[in-house]
């Protein structure tokens, strides 16, 4: 658990608590990827259950779930 919330505080580069589109793509950039700007934001909407265009952490959680 405590591996998420580390890897989800290193996305979350304002430390507002979420990930915007903007942190995710700058996260994946640094990773190698190169997502356009409709991948990202397809990404956080299909984890973004209260629909704010963020992933809090538990969003989060599950997004990591998904991708095991």
């Amino acid at each position: 658990f405590s591996e998420f919330r580390e890897a989800f505080n290193l996305f979350d580069k304002d430390g507002g608590g979420d990930i915007s589109v903007k942190e995710l793509g700058s996260v994946m950039r640094s990773l190698g990827q190169n997502p356009t700007e409709q991948e990202l934001q397809d990404m956080v909407r299909s984890v973004d259950q209260d629909g704010n265009g963020t992933i809090d952490f538990n969003e989060f959680l599950q997004m990591m779930q998904k991708a095991m």
